[in-house]
């Protein structure tokens, strides 16, 4: 996806960067930008012998971004390399991690090529008994990454706005964002006053969670690889909103709807309590408000997310309204 935050890359500053962080003098043979990301920019980078990388690249300083976005790239190394090391879940290697900005004027990382297919593109393809193993094992895979805990709530690289209790973590996370959407005179639903006291007249339901668990927040099947001949998850990716959160903020519990494969995996009883649906409801408006109001940020080619996002919005909004 084009974006105003994507970072544009020669072949020379890459071989620069390859030289310099992997300590080698191979020649770059095969240089291309993978250009389904919305925020970083990413580069896929074979070299002589067939060694094969993926390059990260942080958004341009001068480029604006919306208040949880800052610290991303370093959410993303230290998450990637702390769930690899305490679970099961297949991580890619993180080869290096520069924010020195003495290369790029930009923090950059590296991680392994990741061998696969990304769900979304494969899952048609795919029987139902297949379909059905891999969202079980993406249910156990998270789980386990939800078990990693932390004394305090919030976005894992941006430790000042770190809070004990989840009720206000939550609505500082949400009225940052609304900040974000007034600074850029994005038009909402409702005005975000009235946003935020419908938030609070349902908050107690966040009182519920009193452990930290750090929590993905965006494995949607792009973000999950899965091998083509084996039929197994082969590698996950795109940890960078990471935050130390209740765990059922994560998109699969009913961002897209319900995929009852995955909650057997992750061993969730459903239906949701109602505590539990006033939770899962005001995620989803802290979600499509951020889906609606990037869009002003981004300078995307088409206004495709913003319209299904702001549908979306106006749905879940109603539907708090009627809890």
């Amino acid at each position: 996806m084009e974006s105003l935050t994507k970072t544009v890359l020669s072949p020379e500053n890459a071989q620069k960067i390859i030289g310099h962080h992997l300590d080698s003098d191979r020649t770059i043979a095969a240089f291309e930008e993978l250009k389904e990301g919305y925020f970083n920019s990413a580069f896929l980078i074979r070299l002589e012998g067939g060694f094969q990388c993926v390059l990260k690249i942080s958004p341009p300083p001068h480029i604006r971004v919306l208040r949880y976005e800052r610290n991303i790239m370093r959410t993303e190394v230290e998450t990637m390399q702390l769930v690899k090391a305490r679970t099961e879940m297949p991580i890619p290697e993180i080869l290096f991690h520069d924010e020195s900005c003495t290369l790029l004027p930009s923090p950059f990382y590296g991680m392994e090529f990741v061998d696969g297919i990304p769900l979304h593109k494969l899952r048609k393809t795919l029987d139902p008994i297949d379909q059905s193993s891999i969202d079980r094992a993406t249910g156990t895979y998270l789980r386990q990454m939800n078990a990693i805990t932390n004394d305090k709530f919030g976005y894992y690289a941006q430790p000042e706005n770190h809070f004990s209790r989840w009720q206000e973590a939550f609505m500082q996370m949400l009225e940052t964002v609304l900040q974000d959407g007034r600074d850029a005179n994005v038009a909402l639903p409702l005005p975000s006053e009235e946003i935020l006291a419908l938030a609070r007249r349902h908050a107690a339901a966040m009182d519920e969670v009193s452990i930290a668990s750090l929590v993905h927040w965006d494995l949607w099947d792009g973000n999950i690889f899965v091998n083509p001949n084996t039929k197994r998850v082969s590698g996950i990716i795109d940890f960078e909103r990471a935050l130390w959160a209740d765990p059922l903020m994560e998109v699969n519990f009913g961002a897209f709807g319900i995929n009852h494969d995955f909650l057997d995996g992750y061993g969730f009883n459903y239906p949701f309590t109602p505590a539990q649906e006033i939770r899962r409801t005001l995620y989803n408006i802290y979600l499509f408000l951020i889906m609606v109001i990037e869009c002003s940020y981004r300078n995307y080619p088409t206004q495709d997310q913003e319209n299904w996002a702001r549908k979306r919005l106006t749905e879940e909004i109603e539907k708090l309204q009627k809890l």
